[in-house]
């Protein structure tokens, strides 16, 4: 990801317009994120500075962060220092990871004093350290003591050090690092590029040496080295395009960047600033965390549902299999009951003429010892008796158990196409009716908003999806009769609804590829999908419908 000293650096000078600015307040949604909202001219702004080592960042957010119920201490400590002070600079440095907010407010003695905030965002190394007007830090996000190896210290007290240099070389000091580059004999330009430039991250070189045309096996030479060289210092003041992107298949965010990216896939989508782009992007990549996490017990109950139907399948088809010698037992019971004169007590078997074979011949039944004639065919008739009753039970659960497979299958494709906590909570709802998930205590005073279905525009008709079942029900029930009908042909699926009263054979295939695309034939080439008039389609609920009058067209998935 490009999270480097470039895109750093291009966003901390899109905060020049704070300086000047006044902080009103200061929040810690979480223990390594510090929220400071600024008075401007131009309005109030919410900064977030973070150094978590997994999300380091730095930008203006338009986001919404869940304050903790009770201050901690090192809250109330930023709160007393940085509540009422003045932005009066901010220092950025092109090859580091690094930013300094310059701060001036009054202290206990009403005397201008003048502090600064270092926002260190590097890796699993970053820090937000306060350090007083005299160098010495007074607190620090993350504590590193001085017996870490390998590591300066950062505690109270002691003179702020910065990080830790990387050994690497900027752009800006272009004859040594083109030295480095052109010192590296066995591997190519870019790998050497890569291995000892500070400030890009492999990312920004590959697409550095992508546009420059510079092949992958090119030796390191001063010339390429200088090309790039210039090319890496002109990103620095090249006219900005921030993007973010976003995978095209489940919308997720990839990564984001100062420019567009040849070199990187993804859909794009354009913002103003580099500060939009990361609060989009860093948006969306929670919300998507939270998406996951919501659905995950969801996904948990259906898992656990399915177990035990597989189970119940399992089980009563051993015993319908077990059962299937009834008829055995049957048998032996009219043979033993026919040759009661020829056993008597104490006997281990006995052999008689088997007059249900056509052919013929003897068979040799086992006996009961501690029982006469009549008890063992009596025992044999009371096994025939009970395994019969177990083929009736025995049906009945693998016809249960295969019925409920059925829609836990449908529920679990449900589960891949819903992205919004309302389409998550209407399969809540269907789990709860079910049995498999127990129903909310919290009393909603609104009536939940329905989720919106998928909508696509095909050559001037819309296209309605479905991603579940309670959308497949109101895009099927509010169509038009005239409308077109579509759903993938013996599979789980959207049902999707092409609203217009005369479609081309091109929107039918089109609708009809978007149709496959979601659903669980979605990875195959050539999928059947049923098409017919909504007059023709009768809804049952719970996203089942029958239909009649049907056509079937096979095409390819495509979203």
């Amino acid at each position: 990801m490009p999270k480097d000293a470039l895109t750093i650096y291009r966003a901390a000078c899109e905060l020049d317009f704070l300086i000047g600015g006044r902080i009103d307040k200061a929040t810690m949604p979480n223990a390594d994120t510090l929220i400071l909202l600024f008075h401007t001219n131009a309005g109030n702004f919410r900064l977030l500075l973070s150094c978590n080592p997994s999300l380091p960042r730095a930008h203006i957010t338009t986001m919404q962060y869940k304050s903790p119920e009770t201050a901690s201490g090192t809250l109330m400590y930023f709160r007393k220092r940085l509540t009422g002070a003045v932005l009066t600079g901010i220092t950025k440095d092109k090859c580091e990871r690094m930013i300094c907010l310059e701060l001036s407010a009054l202290d206990e003695l009403r005397e201008r004093v003048k502090y600064s905030l270092k926002v260190e965002l590097t890796g699993k190394c970053a820090n937000i350290v306060f350090v007083e007007q005299n160098g010495v830090i007074g607190y620090a996000l993350r504590r590193i003591s001085s017996e870490a190896e390998g590591k300066r210290a950062v505690l109270p007290g002691l003179t702020y050090a910065p990080p830790n240099p990387t050994g690497r070389v900027g752009v800006f000091d272009r004859d040594e690092l083109k030295a480095r580059i052109t010192a590296f004999k066995d591997v190519s330009a870019r790998a050497a590029a890569n291995k000892c430039v500070a400030g890009l991250s492999n990312v920004t070189v590959d697409e550095l040496f992508f546009r420059l045309g510079i092949p992958d096996d090119q030796s390191p030479t001063e010339a390429i080295a200088d090309r790039f060289i210039t090319a890496a210092q002109e990103l620095y003041a090249a006219p900005l395009s921030p993007v973010v992107t976003f995978d095209g298949n489940d919308g997720k965010p990839i990564d984001y960047f100062t420019e567009p990216y040849k070199t990187c896939g993804g859909t794009a989508k354009t913002y103003a600033t580099v500060n939009a782009a990361m609060d989009a992007y860093y948006s969306a990549l929670f919300a998507a965390a939270d998406l996951k996490a919501y659905v995950k017990p969801l996904r948990a109950a259906v898992k656990t549902a399915v177990s035990k139907n597989k189970k119940r399948l399992a089980d009563a088809t051993a015993k319908l299999d077990e059962s299937a010698t009834a008829d055995n037992d049957r048998i032996i019971g009219d043979l033993l009951t026919a040759n009661i004169y020829k056993i008597k007590r104490g006997d281990k078997s006995v052999t008689v003429d088997n007059f249900f074979d056509e052919n013929g011949g003897e068979i040799t039944i086992a006996l009961d010892v501690t029982k006469n004639a009549q008890q063992n065919a009596a025992a044999h008739y009371k096994a025939y008796n009970k395994k019969k009753k177990a083929v009736i039970y025995a049906q009945d659960a693998i016809e249960k158990a295969q019925a409920a497979l059925y829609v836990l299958d449908g529920i679990s494709a449900e589960l891949d196409l819903c992205t919004e906590k309302r389409e998550l909570d209407e399969v809540r709802s269907e789990l709860v009716a079910l049995g498999l998930i127990k129903p909310e205590n919290k009393r909603k005073k609104d009536k939940p908003v329905p989720s919106e279905p998928y909508s696509f525009d095909i050559d001037g008709a819309q296209l309605l999806v479905g991603k579940n079942h309670a959308q497949n029900d109101r895009i099927t029930r509010g169509a038009q009769r005239a409308d077109t009908w579509l759903h993938v042909k013996d599979a789980h699926g959207s049902h999707a609804v092409l609203k217009t009263p005369s479609p081309t054979e091109a929107q039918i295939r089109r609708a009809a590829e978007i149709a496959a695309y979601y659903s669980q034939s979605r990875a195959s080439e050539n999928v059947a999908v049923d098409y017919t008039l909504i007059k023709h389609v009768f809804p049952h609920g719970g996203g089942k419908v029958d239909y009649k009058e049907y056509k079937t067209v096979y095409v390819t998935p495509k979203n």
